[in-house]
């Protein structure tokens, strides 16, 4: 019996580990005839949109990075449906609330397993989303 994962959401930061969790969602969504939406995030704390110098730049760079972002979803999802999304914020919120926006029937991430200090230096993203997702989260762990 298949899973009913139709909408997948895989944030995508560029990291060789997170190609890694976009294989697994893409591998979902090929056993479910499901879409793969690809999230990109910009990391922004603040709001910049009284700053035109900085929305230009950020402008810019959203169209770079679809650009790496559509390779990378050839190369990465044959055969699959996908979708590239771009949004600006800290990344565990925006994942969420995307996620709530589709809405996701799965988040497929990365996890570093990090334990100890290194853990409380970095603050899991990964952890983050898994407590505020409103729908299930598969954490691939890369070591």
């Amino acid at each position: 019996m298949a899973f009913p994962f139709k909408r997948i959401l895989a944030p995508v930061d560029f990291d060789e580990s997170s190609l890694k969790a976009l294989e697994t969602a893409g591998n979902i969504a090929r056993q479910n005839d499901g879409t793969v939406y690809i999230l990109h995030i910009v990391p922004v704390d603040i709001d910049v949109s009284g700053m035109p110098q900085y929305v230009d730049l950020i402008h810019r760079q959203e169209n770079i990075d679809r650009e790496k972002l559509t390779v990378i979803a050839k190369e990465h999802l044959a055969e699959v449906k996908w979708e590239i999304l771009d949004e600006m914020g800290p990344p565990a919120t925006v994942i969420a609330e995307v996620a709530a926006k589709l809405p996701a029937d799965l988040i497929v991430l990365v996890t570093h397993g990090r334990r100890g200090l290194a853990r409380l230096v970095e603050s899991s993203v990964a952890e983050k989303v898994l407590r505020s997702a409103p729908c299930p989260v598969l954490a691939v762990r890369i070591e």
